[in-house]
């Protein structure tokens, strides 16, 4: 069993997943210790070993959402269809989309804010004020709670509680 692989799933259950997705904590969790998947996952270049790599090519492929048992036997069944994916995509932490979680936050803070980024996607929530929001409560077929008129075309589309709506943007200096 590669162990440096295993550290990397229980890092990314321990940290990235847990209290996030319960979905993703549960199976990096069950990969850390399963030597049948890790090795098919140490088969792949090193870039491409990432979890949430791994799990987005397995659901984009047609990977169900549930237990770990009934994803790693899917996993199993479908390594073959799933390979190809990891391997022509990247995952992208570069979101702006990012800006519709952190404005409900930001929004209730007294303003004029300065901002400070920092990392391989530093700069891209220094400008939340510079965005339009689109918030709707529950899954997609929920009515919009607080459509945003905002100084961009660009809608950023949030799920969110709808307590958390923020009333206006925040001032960012």
């Amino acid at each position: 069993m590669d162990r440096a692989l295993s550290r990397t799933y229980r890092r990314f259950a321990d940290i990235e997943a847990a209290g996030v997705s319960r979905t993703y904590d549960e199976w990096a969790s069950a990969i850390s210790d399963d030597p049948s998947v890790l090795g098919l996952i140490t088969q792949l270049p090193g870039i491409k070993r990432q979890p949430n790599l791994v799990f987005a090519a397995a659901r984009f492929a047609g990977s169900p959402v549930g237990s770990y048992s009934t994803f790693r036997s899917w996993l199993l069944d479908h390594w073959a269809e799933v390979v190809p994916i990891i391997l022509t995509r990247s995952t992208q932490t570069n979101e702006a989309g990012r800006c519709a979680v952190v404005v409900p936050l930001l929004a209730q803070l007294d303003g004029p804010l300065a901002l400070v980024e920092a990392g391989a996607s530093a700069g891209l929530v220094l400008y939340p004020d510079k965005c339009s929001y689109h918030y709707t409560e529950g899954d997609a077929t929920t009515t919009t709670l607080h459509p945003r008129s905002g100084p961009s075309e660009v809608e950023l589309p949030c799920r969110i509680d709808s307590a958390s709506v923020p009333a206006q943007l925040p001032e960012i200096a």
